[in-house]
């Protein structure tokens, strides 16, 4: 198929919001700190957020041993979790902005030196992470954003790098909510004629994000639509080899 005349651009739009974040939320200490889960109906607050997401998808799944890949690092916050309970972490977005703060809020703290590694990614592929280096995947705040196709890319993708339990825990949006579609409502006007911009949330459901994780041989742990109601996060075991 020749190249598409139109596409997402993920790497654009998180570049532009990275840049223009600190003049418009000038109060805060750290990008996604603006993101507190209230529309999600998870939390009122950015430190119940946080206490959700340490809780339910970091603490049980997150061993002092494992090298642990975060897709899409926005500000850290979700990283900030991470470092605390595993061996080493590898971030990993489209946008060197997000990259650099997330970067630079971690060795804020000295003695992590060694711990963190920065991967820029294309979108396209994980070039840059080596074969069987991983032992979880954490994606968290991500794929709301992302296509369909993008997310199954992203599963056939992951299996190369993981290693040990291969353990995923993701998180997407849900259209078929009742917070999900009324996102959708607000934002169909803007995202029409095959065009959308890389921030806004995808059309995805959990029926989709089901059939992809089973034709891919993933197996699935949790399927929670309970702790972020407008989304659906999973864990599970991604297979030893795709294809």
């Amino acid at each position: 198929m020749s190249k598409p005349d139109k596409y997402v651009d993920y790497e654009a739009a998180w570049e532009g919001y990275a840049q223009r974040w600190r003049q418009a939320y000038p109060g805060l200490d750290h990008l996604g700190d603006e993101w507190v889960g209230r529309e999600a109906g998870a939390a009122q607050s950015l430190a119940e957020y946080v206490a959700l997401i340490e809780q339910r998808f970091v603490a049980p799944w997150i061993g002092a041993d494992d090298t642990v890949l975060e897709i899409g690092v926005g500000g850290g916050r979700t990283a900030a979790l991470l470092i605390e309970r595993c061996r080493k972490l590898v971030l990993a977005d489209v946008s060197a902005g997000m990259l650099e703060l997330t970067r630079d809020r971690l060795l804020a703290t000295p003695g992590r030196e060694g711990r963190v590694e920065a991967v820029k990614l294309d979108g396209t592929t994980l070039d840059g992470i080596a074969d069987a280096s991983i032992d979880v995947c954490f994606c968290y705040d991500t794929l709301v954003h992302v296509e369909p196709r993008d997310i199954f890319n992203y599963l056939n993708l992951l299996p190369r790098v993981l290693r040990g339990r291969r353990l995923c825990v993701l998180h997407h949006a849900d259209t078929l909510s009742e917070r999900g579609f009324a996102k959708f409502l607000g934002d169909w006007r803007h995202s029409i004629n095959g065009q959308r911009h890389g921030e806004a949330f995808s059309v995805m459901t959990p029926a989709i994000m089901r059939r992809f994780l089973d034709h891919l041989g993933y197996r699935v742990l949790v399927e929670d639509h309970d702790s972020v109601p407008r989304d659906c996060v999973w864990v599970c075991e991604a297979p030893a080899a795709i294809g």
